[in-house]
């Protein structure tokens, strides 16, 4: 028999390599007696290939914690989660950058604890956006401690990010996220021995144009009586949704408040005239009287009305809804 592959031979090969079908590491030395030693670390394949059901709950979480989010500081945010990742616990601490702003929960009923992690950028853009402020200063974060101010405003949204993720839960396994305690330094944070193996979600929240990093990291020894129930699936979970935590998302988006507007209408000029304007001059817009004046939703047009007053203020009547797509 030729030791020479075929064309056909290789092609195979290379598909199953490729689709993780065969492995491409040794399983480890063989000892005399044939007894093979096993490399505990490879949990985390385990994780990737067999547990699909954490990656469902993990896009459940961003889609609320999105929508709480928004209610809270008043202003869009987009959340983009990350793969899920399995590391050891001191491999995840020694990423984290400073300074960190660390928060430690209990999941119960099961055994342990777990951590809510914001980077410094993050924490910032928070207390910039709750209190009012657009973002447009460069803040430097390095180098100094969170104020007790915005420790206290932190804590608040990690409140809502931990019942966001109980609610994200729910489906697989009733648990309660319960809040412990916050550090700022990691050495203080340690909630397993450094070689555990941990679960990492991450995230990048983005809070119209700033934001920062998010995770949260739960070990794997806290999930791991409930193992099974993260192998199997959501039966039905796109079809069905949860009714509670649908019922919940349209009552956060409903209380998002949104910027709505009217513009009365344009004109061009020339610079000439535009220097040489005063008081009492009249500039004629590109718009009739009887014209419909557009409305405006976070800047898209989704209305036509008639101006008026109404309670001694400016309003306008509208006359025409979803001017270009649905509300």
């Amino acid at each position: 028999m030729s030791n020479v592959l075929s064309q056909e031979e290789v092609d195979s090969l290379l598909k199953g390599v490729s689709s993780g079908e065969i492995e491409t590491e040794p399983d480890g030395p063989e000892s005399e007696d044939g007894v093979i030693a096993y490399d505990f670390t490879r949990q985390e394949q385990m994780l990737r290939n067999r547990m699909p059901s954490f990656g469902m709950v993990t896009e459940r979480f961003a889609t609320t914690f999105r929508a709480d989010l928004s209610a809270m500081v008043r202003k869009t945010v987009d959340i983009e989660a990350e793969p899920v990742d399995m590391v050891k616990f001191e491999d995840y601490r020694v990423s984290l950058p400073v300074p960190t702003s660390l928060h430690i929960f209990r999941v119960d009923p099961l055994v342990g604890q777990a951590l809510v992690v914001f980077d410094g950028r993050l924490v910032f853009s928070l207390i910039e956006c709750y209190f009012g402020g657009k973002g447009t200063e460069q803040v430097k974060i390095e180098g100094r401690d969170f104020t007790p101010i915005e420790n206290a405003m932190i804590r608040k949204a990690v409140r809502v990010c931990l019942e966001a993720l109980g609610a994200a839960w729910e489906r697989i396994f009733k648990v309660k996220m319960t809040y412990v305690r916050s550090e700022v330094n990691p050495e203080f944070a340690t909630i397993v021995m450094p070689g555990d193996l941990v679960i990492v979600n991450r995230f990048n929240i983005d809070i119209e144009g700033i934001g920062g990093n998010m995770s949260v990291c739960i070990p794997y020894s806290t999930i791991e009586p409930i193992r099974d129930k993260f192998c199997g699936g959501l039966q039905g979970d796109q079809v069905n949704m949860d009714a509670k935590w649908e019922r919940r998302l349209h009552e956060r988006i409903r209380e998002t408040t949104v910027d709505v507007g009217v513009e009365l209408g344009t004109a061009k000029i020339t610079a000439e005239r535009l220097l040489d304007l005063k008081v009492g001059d009249v500039i004629q817009l590109e718009q009739y009287a009887t014209q419909h004046l557009i409305g405006t939703v976070q800047g898209v047009p989704k209305l036509e009305g008639r101006p008026g007053i109404m309670r001694a203020s400016r309003a306008i009547r509208i006359e025409k809804l979803n001017v270009m797509g649905e509300i």
